[in-house]
């Protein structure tokens, strides 16, 4: 069997070849699991991977998007699996959802219509595809690696993940949120709760 841990560094090995859309499948699956364990469930669902993602969305933003820190993000971004508010925006916990984990994993990753940007960036671009940055799949990975709920997993010891300022070795990190909220604490003076 695979574990969480097997999926964190299947992603992070992708990524290291630049392989963005493929570090995306391993990296929505761990979190799906996590997501899983963290409601207690024994099948993964839409409404406890949305609500995993919005709890952790602090350290998602915090490690994905640096220099940005939130609890929740819209979107200008319409999807027919996905209803907009009033003002044409959704949710970034319903686009990881239904176009990145539900497009990757039912479908290819062309029915996902994302292109990416070295910036720190959400949005669309000309062509009406979604404009994410490298770093969201950074974020996703952190939240799975600080879960509590994963405290079990292991990864080999060269493998790293960087919050902040900080570099440390993912050995060290399974189920400790406790770290991630002291990093955030350190740069931004904010306490997670």
């Amino acid at each position: 069997m695979i574990s969480v841990g097997d999926r964190v560094k299947e992603a992070i090995d992708h990524m290291g070849k630049g392989e963005r859309m493929l570090a995306l499948t391993p990296a929505c699956i761990a979190l799906d699991i996590t997501s899983q364990r963290h409601a207690g469930i024994k099948r993964s669902g839409r409404a406890a991977f949305k609500r995993y993602v919005k709890e952790n969305l602090w350290l998602i933003t915090y490690v994905g998007f640096p220099g940005l820190m939130a609890s929740t993000v819209r979107v200008p971004f319409t999807h027919p699996d996905i209803e907009s508010d009033a003002a044409g925006c959704v949710g970034i916990e319903d686009i990881i959802y239904h176009v990145i984990r539900c497009s990757l994993i039912h479908s290819d990753e062309g029915a996902a219509k994302i292109s990416w940007n070295e910036a720190v960036a959400l949005g669309l671009d000309p062509e009406g595809n979604l404009v994410l940055n490298n770093g969201l799949i950074w974020g996703l990975l952190s939240a799975v690696v600080f879960s509590p709920v994963n405290k079990g997993e292991s990864i080999p010891d060269d493998y790293w993940l960087q919050v902040g300022m900080f570099r440390m070795f993912i050995s060290e990190l399974w189920g400790r949120v406790d770290l991630a909220k002291r990093f955030v604490k350190f740069h931004t003076g904010v306490s997670v709760p």
